[in-house]
């Protein structure tokens, strides 16, 4: 299967038929020959994996959910079944044409032949083995119950996951090869700190982990982004604001000069809007970096990938159909919604060995789908994730029955006009009562120079525009006050904090 689909002068169409056409021979020459979980499915609903021919035929293999793949871990793994090694497990003795390749490629020997060739037969499998056998390993965060653990064999590194790295780098044109890279994201075992460490390495970048302020305390970390100059910077949005107002302040007070060599910010792992984007760039202005490039990416742990990432600011996720297939679903009816149409994200692995999933149901809910067609900022065909993305099950609230976005009522207190910092706390009235009326508290932190009064004014404004409802207390405290609240659990910030025993009902 080549690796290759052509980002420009083709169709979007036709470019959509060959990402679905490259999926469809791998669900029916790898995933149906390998894959013990899909194969158990396939019998069991009937499911011929050679005769697919269509996306409709696709549709036929049921989502997969995260329960799926935490209940049968090691059956998500793809592994074909080594020639003469009996009935091991629930998959095809690997191809003659597979043994032939890897016949091939050990002929020549590796750095292992240190003192004489090993026998043919050990280094034939060494080879199978490098491509099948999972040697490096993440886990998901696991806020919503077990975590899902993931595994990557050697050929998915230096292969599929090595092009998402070349992706991430070739992509936006402001990057440069001699850029230096600072990562503040949290240390743990999930994707988001292994791709930030691994794909700078394998694409000779500059990089240096800090694993967020947890492990190296974020004075420490500016600091040492003062002491050199790093011209690109990786975060979660939330620390990376917490981490610059900590730089500004610094600055301020004369303990470090200003920072002028950040070009390129990313934001990772929570969603972006104008007013959150806005006050970034405004923070990096203040520490001395002006007309810094925020871009959005996003990947995850089942993703497996280095991520998909915005070529330009406000350019939307740019989607790689040759790893992926995407779908958008209603969530409700879990049919196809239309081109540019909000659902929820759905995607399938093609090509990728080690833990291998077929229509993944994320849970993210893209608010203006999925685009197919030409980026107007880089040029190429290439499908766009229009951002930004919430949580379908978790970023919705009822409050006072009204159902409200949460990614809006963030936007409504982050957008007014003289807020600095805030903290949303929805509760009941009567904690006591757990049917007495739903209570909104804000806590802010305004602006230097501005009135408390007029900023807690332009908040129930913005807050009564976006949704229809009215705060019940606007209270002020100091920007560290506020973001020691937002930071006190986790390096992710509480923004908005639900305290009612049954938020829903």
């Amino acid at each position: 299967m080549s690796a290759e689909i052509p980002f420009s002068n083709i169709d979007p169409a036709e470019q959509r038929q060959q990402s679905l056409d490259r999926l469809l021979d791998y669900v029916g020459n790898t995933i149906g020959r390998y894959h013990p979980y899909y194969r158990k499915l396939f019998r069991k609903l009937g499911i011929d994996p050679t005769a697919l021919r269509s996306y409709d035929d696709f549709r036929r293999i049921p989502i997969t959910r995260k329960a799926d793949i935490v209940e049968n871990q090691a059956d998500f793994t793809l592994m074909p079944r080594y020639p003469g090694a009996g009935d091991t497990h629930d998959a095809e003795e690997a191809s003659p044409e597979l043994m032939a390749k890897y016949r091939a490629a050990a002929a020549a020997g590796n750095f292992r032949d240190i003192f004489g060739m090993r026998p043919e037969e050990e280094r034939v499998r060494e080879q199978f083995l490098l491509d099948w056998r999972p040697i490096h390993f993440q886990m998901s965060g696991g806020t919503t119950g077990k975590a899902v653990v993931t595994g990557y064999t050697h050929s998915d590194l230096n292969e599929r996951f090595s092009r998402s790295g070349a992706w991430w780098y070739s992509l936006n044109p402001a990057l440069r090869q001699d850029d230096k890279w600072l990562n503040l994201l949290p240390a743990a075992p999930h994707l988001a700190i292994y791709a930030t460490m691994l794909i700078p390495l394998m694409q000779g970048q500059p990089n240096f982990n800090t694993f967020g302020g947890k492990v190296m305390p974020t004075e420490s970390s500016v600091a040492l982004a003062a002491a050199d100059e790093y011209n690109v910077v990786i975060a979660l949005p939330s620390y990376l604001m917490h981490w610059l107002r900590i730089a500004v302040k610094m600055r301020s007070e004369g303990r470090i000069p200003a920072v002028k060599s950040f070009r390129v910010a990313y934001c990772v792992g929570e969603p972006i809007t104008e007013a959150y984007l806005s006050l970034l760039k405004q923070l990096f202005a203040e520490l001395g970096s002006d007309n810094v490039i925020v871009v959005e990416g996003m990947s995850s742990t089942e993703l497996r990938t280095g991520g998909f990432y915005e070529c330009a600011e406000g350019s939307k996720l740019h989607f790689d159909p040759a790893g992926f297939f995407a779908e958008i679903l209603d969530p409700d009816t879990l049919e196809p919604v239309e081109p540019g149409q909000p659902g929820v994200f759905v995607w399938s692995h093609i090509g990728w060995h080690g833990t291998a999933i077929l229509r993944y149901w994320t849970g993210d809910y893209v608010s203006g789908g999925l685009q197919w067609g030409t980026c107007p900022h880089c040029g190429h065909t290439i499908p766009r994730l229009i951002t930004p993305i919430w949580r379908a099950e978790k970023d919705e609230m009822k409050i006072r029955g009204t159902r409200v976005e949460a990614v809006r009522l963030l936007d409504a207190v982050r957008g007014a006009d003289g807020v600095n910092t805030f903290q949303i706390i929805v509760r009941k009235a009567d904690p006591a009562d757990p049917f007495s009326r739903d209570f909104i508290d804000v806590t802010v932190s305004a602006q230097p120079g501005m009135d408390e009064a007029t900023v807690a004014e332009n908040v129930r404004l913005n807050v009564l525009k976006e949704t229809e409802l009215t705060p019940d207390a606007i209270s002020f405290a100091s920007a560290p006050e506020v973001e020691q609240r937002l930071f006190a659990k986790k390096l992710k910030a509480e923004w908005l904090i639900d305290q009612r025993p049954n938020p829903n009902a």
